[in-house]
């Protein structure tokens, strides 16, 4: 079968690989589609500690069960299904109540098992969740960390949000704040067709010019400064923006992991009372709710932010991200 394997810093490479095997509890898939991720490009780069070559890379994906492992029910071969890529022990306190992402164990497919840019990939059963739509259940992965991220914003009605990076997470976020009440929504991106898709996405300002001349146009935008700031992007520039961009009391919640460590004002956090949330990944309540908003319609799939392409084409797909955000806020690549 056809495989996309990451080879070294820099090159991705399709190659042959055999098929995976369903052992107890697992079952094989047909890969339908899987989503290029920010963290990977950074990992392309060099830049992410967690995945080491050789490695098939891929946790945003869905397909099609064509195997299924001992003790897994024979019903569940045909069956379109979204992957939950996080394996975890499952006994923990976090396994426990929910909060799997959080777990001492915890593997990912894609990163620590191969993951969804192939042909064929072998998961767990439990990370299984049917679905109707396989190309539009590529995004669910995505979908759900924007879920977690504006859960733990605690945004109310009337307030006002700003989120920086207008990719399938950033633009996730934007339109889950909009649906909370949030009265002002500040995109910020460097590509202009991502602030147009993020004014389709709900929206009411963007912004993409220099950080000086955007800190100026978010105070003539929200004067007194933002409720809630959400970095979707992860630099340690933006990270220190949204401090900034914070009211007195506000939250900022970094989502984004493109900077291993960033320095902040301490003293300016502690006078301001700003609280700073980490969001990562998504509870299990998070990827069932973004399962259910992307298959009651939430994600409409026109307007031109979605490109999907060969997984043949991987290797020029990964280089034209990593040479600058791409025009597209989200890649899909289909074996």
């Amino acid at each position: 079968m056809q495989v996309l394997v990451w080879e070294a810093i820099g090159r991705m490479s399709p190659n042959e690989a055999s098929k995976p095997d369903a052992k107890p509890g697992w079952v094989v898939l047909d890969v339908e589609a899987a989503g290029i991720c920010g963290s990977e490009i950074s990992a392309f780069l060099g830049k992410n500690e967690l995945r080491k070559p050789p490695l098939v890379m891929g946790h945003e994906f869905s397909g099609v069960v064509v195997e299924v492992g001992d003790g897994v029910s024979p019903d569940w071969r045909g069956k379109r299904v979204v992957v939950n890529p996080l394996v975890t022990c499952g006994i923990c306190r976090f396994c426990r109540s929910g909060d799997r992402q959080l777990c001492l164990e915890r593997k990912i497919v894609g990163i620590d098992y191969p993951g969804g840019f192939a042909e064929r990939t072998a998961v767990p059963i439990a990370s299984c969740t049917p679905v109707t739509d396989l190309l539009r259940a590529a995004l669910i992965e995505p979908l759900a960390c924007g879920v977690r991220a504006v859960g733990r914003s605690e945004a109310r009605l009337g307030d006002r949000a700003l989120v920086f990076g207008a990719g399938m997470i950033g633009l996730s976020i934007i339109k889950l704040l909009r649906g909370r009440g949030v009265s002002q929504c500040i995109a910020v991106d460097t590509v202009p067709s991502r602030l147009k898709w993020a004014k389709l996405w709900g929206a009411t300002d963007t912004l993409g010019a220099s950080a000086e001349d955007t800190a100026e146009a978010v105070k003539r935008l929200a004067p007194g400064g933002l409720d809630c700031v959400v970095d979707a992007v992860g630099h340690a520039q933006t990270r220190a923006q949204s401090l900034a961009m914070a009211r007195r009391g506000g939250r900022v919640v970094f989502v984004g992991l493109h900077s291993d460590e960033t320095s902040l004002h301490g003293n300016a956090v502690v006078r301001s009372e700003t609280e700073i949330v980490g969001s990562f990944a998504y509870s299990d309540d998070d990827f069932r709710r973004a399962v259910g908003l992307a298959e009651g319609g939430l994600i409409d799939m026109s307007g031109g932010w979605l490109d999907v392409r060969p997984l043949s084409a991987g290797q020029e797909a990964f280089v034209e991200q990593a040479a600058g955000p791409a025009p597209f806020s989200k890649i899909l690549l289909k074996p």
